[in-house]
């Protein structure tokens, strides 16, 4: 038996908010991307139905004051591959930007990219064997720690 109870509103049926899908970040610092990354990123970005962002940190020299006022939009050969990532994307059906940023320390500027646009998964995807073991352990690493955020390879 259930009794009522006066002066006591029902409890209410509330419908869930939808939740903001948190984008896919595929980061590289001026060197081509390597093949499993960009697959794990489209698949990762599809899957959760999320928007696909494509990263590329180009290190601004400091040392001459000339360099340091010419900004590249990096590597010809990795904006080529850029393009074809966000093709891949756009079959894919995944929503894909590219944004590339200039700066003396692109590992940190990767990082305040990441925390300002709340990505939900950063995969750090260099050409490791341009890249090297030894730095690229050392930047995934450091990602992981500063990132706020889930960091593929999980190495």
């Amino acid at each position: 038996m259930t009794t009522a109870v006066r002066g006591r509103a029902p409890d209410a049926v509330v419908a869930p908010e939808p939740s903001k899908r948190k984008p896919v970040m595929l980061v590289s610092l001026d060197i081509g991307f390597d093949a499993a990354a960009i697959t794990m990123a489209i698949a990762s970005a599809g899957d959760a139905g999320a928007d696909l962002l494509v990263c590329l940190g180009v290190t601004l020299p400091v040392a001459n004051a000339n360099a340091a006022a010419r900004r590249t939009m990096g590597n010809p050969v990795v904006r080529e591959q850029i393009a074809e990532i966000l093709e891949e994307a756009s079959v894919a059906g995944v929503k894909a930007h590219h944004l590339v940023y200039n700066t003396p320390r692109p590992l940190s500027a990767t990082i305040g990219v990441a925390k300002s646009r709340e990505v939900g998964l950063l995969v750090f995807g260099p050409d490791r064997k341009r890249y090297g073991r030894l730095r690229f352990r050392l930047h995934a690493r450091t990602l992981r720690r500063k990132s706020g955020c889930l960091v593929w390879p999980l190495e």
